[in-house]
């Protein structure tokens, strides 16, 4: 009864324990899911916060990158205005200088013809002129040297024209009748000069008027291109930071997931688990009332007098009180005979040899004072208690490792898991980028290219200048020297050039001459001399000037040539100047491009490697995980045969301390002599002595 009396204490005992237990983990559950609930809370927040940064830090690039579009296209509108605006006043320069060059031979033709005709209708005047031919082939140079321009009336063409073609050589003395004629055509070249002049004067100011204006305009321009620039490369730089922030933002972004998504499942497991542990509890306490409520049952049954009556009738003599413990007086050869018999069959259920050496002991002692065997049994007991606390503890000791061990591998996993899709991404990254520096050196080398070709186009373009004006010049001095050599004979020196002879006074004179060359006719004999009246040195005077004046218009010409010829290379080194600094300026942007590139590179390759290192220190801690599970000197044999045979060797040391309880009891006269005829009985007296509860965690 009184092993009875101590199961039930030791119930009550165990339900305190375990009690304490739940407690403790449902209180662990209670704080860990509260925790890790405020923690998917806040991950929830951060991923929001996190993605609408994102979306802001996108939109940011997007506008940018709109911005940067817009700027670019007012650049290239900026330049092509630039470009027009050159192409138009370049145009407008060239029919200036053109306009310019025939309304000033027009007025050197119209001061030589006023020249001329200023003398007509006066003897002296008519010396002065020479002859008739000079007044017509001054006019004829007016015509001539008349500009596409000139806004001259039919009547006052015809009336030059006529003036022209009238006035014959052979006349004689024509002074007189064609003085009002020339007059009137005197009257109209003066007439045509003043208007020429002014034209001239009005040309040269709206010519300077423009050239103001374009300068003026390429000026502001230019400003304006310098701010667009500005404003692009201060654009290129704000949308290289919010890049660089966007990608660290969706990194970050994608950890925080991964977090959240770990903690939710985490917070998953732990909560099936509390829900399981809580079941679990709820069915132990109610199993634990049942057996109870059966252990107070068997006291009361035990306990009352009917039965004691009972045991007296039915149990052998001297074994009647032993259930009940109501006297515990028996011989020593009994006690001991009892003993050895209890031993021997736990021995015999447990397969233990310390059992059945105790047994032997007490066999051959025979009847005497146990102390000394009571005093082995009590060590041995004890002996069994250490080995009990001991595989309790290795198994615990396994279960958490195990547990950590799994835990650790689970997210050592998932921290490769994750190195590798930053790897990944880095080396998309780093793919992109190295295809920019590939795109940016060629573009770099097809605009050195280009400024190579345009410096060459340049060079051989000033070189033909060079070589034209020369060639120019060298024909002026030519022709210089030409007309000094023929205008010194007939006027004595060099003098001022004489006027131009038209095409058509070279056809009359030619005819002229062709005339005085006719072959003569002899009337008397064909034997007689004829006249030889030769002419004097001034009969070719007219026509010598009229080449001079040729001479000198080509002259005024080349002049003309070199002088536009100089603009145009001015205009054309600007233009290759401009271009020039526009390509030099995108090499150096580009050059910068390509180092921004290469420094972010360079910086994507630092975290590739250092996400590499981080990815190879963790797979040799999932190694070195493993290998402390599995490895030649791993835990998993010891732990899988102590987790494996731990309940058996529990239930053969429970048979053991059944047996060595038993005996100690006989051996101190204690024991009832119903619990050597059952065997097998699985008595929880043992744990009285034992203490297995006591060691239960």
């Amino acid at each position: 009864m009184h092993l009875i009396e101590d199961l039930k204490a030791n119930l009550l005992s165990d339900a305190k324990i375990e009690q304490q237990i739940y407690d403790r983990y449902a209180c662990w559950c209670a704080n860990s899911a509260k925790d890790k609930a405020a923690e998917i809370h806040d991950l929830n927040d951060k991923t929001v916060v996190l993605s609408q940064q994102v979306l802001e830090l996108k939109s940011q690039v997007a506008v940018l990158a709109k911005e940067i579009l817009d700027q670019s296209n007012l650049i290239a509108e900026n330049e092509a205005a630039q470009a027009e605006s050159t192409a138009v006043r370049t145009t407008e320069n060239g029919e200036y200088m053109k306009e310019k060059g025939e309304l000033e031979t027009a007025i050197n033709a119209l001061e030589r013809g006023i020249k001329v005709l200023s003398g007509a209708g006066t003897k002296t005047g008519l010396l002065q002129a020479s002859s008739l031919a000079a007044r017509k082939q001054a006019v004829a140079s007016v015509l001539l040297a008349m500009p596409t321009s000139a806004k001259l009336g039919p009547d006052q063409f015809a009336a030059i024209q006529s003036f022209a073609e009238d006035l014959e050589p052979e006349a004689a003395d024509a002074s007189s009748s064609n003085a009002p004629q020339s007059a009137t055509v005197q009257g109209i070249l003066k007439d045509m000069y003043d208007s020429f002049t002014s034209d001239l004067e009005k040309n040269t100011q709206d010519e300077a008027a423009k050239q103001r204006a374009f300068e003026d305009l390429t000026a502001g321009l230019i400003s304006e291109l310098n701010s667009m620039n500005e404003i692009v490369v201060k654009k290129e730089e704000e949308k290289a930071t919010a890049t660089q922030a966007l990608a660290d933002t969706e990194q970050e972004l994608d950890d925080t997931k991964a977090q959240l998504d770990a903690d939710i499942e985490f917070f998953d497991l732990m909560k099936g688990g509390c829900l399981a542990k809580a079941e679990e509890w709820d069915t132990r306490k109610a199993n634990r009332v049942e057996e109870l409520k059966g252990i107070n049952e068997a006291l009361e049954i035990l306990t009352g007098d009917a039965a004691r009556e009972l045991f007296a009738k039915s149990i052998k003599p001297g074994m009647e009180t032993s259930l009940l413990q109501l006297d515990s007086v028996s011989s020593a050869a009994v006690r001991a005979t009892k003993a050895y018999d209890a031993l021997k069959v736990q021995a015999k259920k447990a397969h233990s040899l310390r059992l059945a050496s105790i047994a032997a002991s007490i066999r051959m002692m025979g009847a005497g004072h146990f102390d000394k065997v009571i005093k082995e049994i009590d060590g041995l007991i004890q002996e069994l208690k250490d080995e009990e606390a001991a595989d309790i503890k290795q198994r615990d000791w396994c279960k958490d490792e195990y547990q950590q061990n799994s835990e650790e591998k689970a997210e050592t996993k998932w921290l490769i898991e994750k190195n590798s899709g930053v790897i990944t991404k880095l080396e998309n990254t780093l793919e992109a980028l190295i295809e920019d520096i590939t795109a940016t050196e060629n573009e770099i080398q097809e605009t050195n290219a280009t400024i190579a070709r345009i410096t060459q186009e340049r060079t051989d373009e000033n070189a033909e200048f060079i070589q034209a004006k020369k060639d120019d010049e060298l024909a002026i001095q030519l022709l210089t020297k030409t007309v000094q050599v023929l205008s010194r004979y007939h006027n004595g020196g060099p003098g001022p050039a004489p006027a131009a002879a038209p095409a058509a006074a070279f056809s009359l004179i030619e005819l002229g001459s062709s005339k005085l060359a006719k072959e003569p006719e002899f009337e008397v004999d064909k034997y007689q001399a004829p006249e030889a009246t030769f002419s004097d040195k001034s009969s070719r005077k007219n026509e010598s000037n009229g080449i001079v004046g040729i001479l000198t218009m080509i002259i005024e010409d080349l002049h003309a040539e070199i002088t536009n010829g100089v603009a145009n290379e001015a205009a054309a080194q600007t233009e290759f100047e401009e271009q020039l600094a526009a390509a030099n300026k995108l090499v150096q942007d580009l050059t910068k491009r390509k180092e921004d590139l290469k420094s972010d590179e360079a910086k994507t390759r630092e975290k590739e490697d250092a996400e590499q290192e981080a990815k190879a220190t963790n797979e040799k801690n999932l190694a070195a995980n493993e290998d402390y599970l599995q490895g030649p000197k791993g835990i998993k044999p010891d732990c899988d045969w102590i987790l494996n045979s731990f309940e058996e060797r529990r239930e053969k040391r429970k048979a053991e301390a059944d047996g060595l309880v038993t005996a100690k009891e006989y051996l101190s006269g204690a024991a009832p002599p119903a619990m050597v005829q059952t065997a097998d009985h699985d008595s929880d007296d043992n744990k009285r002595y034992f203490g297995f509860e006591s060691l239960r965690r």
